[in-house]
């Protein structure tokens, strides 16, 4: 134990007896904390990075890229850019990323995006701006999960791609190298990333493309990144309502990944489960990132956050209250936020969030389960949870928790294990899709 009252340990692995064959046996026990205190160090924009190796790719002149987000996400777009034909080597400070993308001649080029929807979509429009034929497909959870939208959008503009599989979903056989300079209506109701996957792709397309989106568009500050990223890359960029992106006549020689509110944000959350003070490094403010919008709601909640110039000091006592909050334009923020709101008595409500349905599980099944397995009630209706706490400690002492291998879904119950005995995390290794570190980064501020 150090000084300040912290002992350092190996965070707890327990084989679970009794599991089926083909159940996950591995939990973390995560011991409760009295307090957080001390400087985390936020890792890098999973967004920004996969925006950043996309366009780089889509860049004859290489552009090193100065500390990206190593995370399954990222090697998964990594790779298959790399299958692609672009050149990505690692430099001192992160990666240098050049084009052109092509396809190897007379075969087909298969891309596996794994478990990431951002490649999926991304790799989508990249392939049908490339010359070359492509098979895009991914993990089976992937395959579930819509592009339908962006297809039709992407057929309008030219592109010849055929459904392997279920109309609507991956896996997508490519013929690319044919994509048309026009203005392209897209339904973005489910996701935004089908307009930022058009965007990203107008800067291979002779005159590039205008976008315009249908409907309200859901978690739209993903696309103020995206413009953010295109224009840092010296790209002509124009906001909505009717979006646009043009190839610009400059290269940078870097780009500088910014840290990512979507790491930050359970951070924070945990103070407010815990009380204590946390300095959040490596954040810039102000932000276009879209989860930077889910600080209000912590503050309503009883978090208090101070921006600085390296960042944000999160401090809070030991008192959570509930809260009712629009959240369509932050959605990875609502599991960490609807974990805190567990811990608060009385009910709070996040609207406007129906598309959580279609994440790397069913957020809102997921995150009814973790409310019932901490003795919280949640309530999902076609836009909007409802949760009713305060959570205790598992009557029998011992809960298992599961994940739904949900990187967000794993956060949001470490974040409840800080205050709950007994609580056991089901297949906590899932965090390495966006933030490996998540529990050690955790351990190292508790105050025990």
């Amino acid at each position: 134990m150090d000084g300040g009252g912290r002992r350092r340990h190996d965070l707890a692995r327990v084989p679970v007896t009794g599991c089926p064959s083909n159940a996950v046996s591995d939990f973390l026990a995560f011991p409760p904390a009295r307090s957080l205190r001390g400087t985390v160090r936020v890792p890098p924009s999973k967004s920004a990075t996969n925006r950043a190796l996309l366009v780089a790719a889509l860049t004859e002149a290489p552009v090193e890229i100065v500390g990206p987000l190593e995370s399954e996400d990222t090697l998964s777009l990594r790779r298959c850019l790399e299958a692609m034909g672009a050149t990505i080597a690692p430099t001192a400070g992160g990666l240098r990323v050049s084009g052109p993308l092509r396809g190897a001649p007379g075969i087909e080029t298969a891309l596996d995006a794994g478990d990431s929807g951002t490649a999926a979509r991304f790799l989508a429009a990249a392939a049908a701006t490339t010359p070359g034929r492509f098979l895009l497909s991914g993990s089976p959870r992937l395959c579930e999960r819509p592009v339908g939208e962006l297809v039709a959008a992407l057929r309008e503009a030219g592109a010849r791609i055929e459904y392997r599989g279920r109309e609507g979903c991956l896996p997508l056989a490519i013929d690319g190298g044919g994509l048309r300079s026009e203005e392209i209506a897209v339904d973005a109701s489910r996701s935004s990333q089908f307009v930022s996957a058009l965007l990203l792709c107008a800067v291979a397309v002779e005159g590039g493309l205008r976008v315009r989106a249908a409907g309200r568009v859901a978690s739209g500050p993903y696309i103020a990144t995206t413009l953010e990223v295109l224009r840092d890359f010296g790209h002509e960029a124009d906001s909505g309502p009717l979006f646009g992106a043009r190839r610009g006549s400059r290269t940078p020689e870097r780009y500088t990944v910014p840290g990512d509110y979507s790491s930050a944000v359970p951070l924070a959350a945990a103070v407010g489960a815990t009380g204590g003070e946390v300095a959040l490094s490596g954040l810039r403010w102000p932000s276009a990132d879209a989860d930077a919008g889910a600080l209000p709601v912590l503050e309503k909640m009883g978090v208090a956050i101070a921006a600085g110039p390296g960042g944000l000091t999160v401090s809070a006592g030991c008192g959570v209250r509930p809260v009712s909050a629009e959240a369509t334009d932050f959605p990875d923020a609502v599991p960490a936020l609807a974990a805190l709101a567990m811990l608060a008595p009385g009910e709070s409500v996040f609207s406007g969030v129906g598309h959580l349905r279609l994440k790397e599980s069913d957020r809102l099944a997921s995150l009814v389960a973790l409310a019932t397995a901490v003795g919280a009630r949640a309530v999902a209706s076609e836009g909007a949870l409802a949760i009713t706490g305060p959570a205790r400690p598992p009557a029998g002492g011992v809960a298992r928790v599961e994940t739904f291998r949900d990187h967000r879904i794993a956060m949001a119950a470490g974040l409840l294990s800080l205050r709950l005995p007994g609580l056991l995390i089901e297949d906590p290794d899932c965090v390495a899709k966006s933030y490996p570190r998540f529990f050690r980064d955790l351990d190292a501020l508790v105050l025990r």
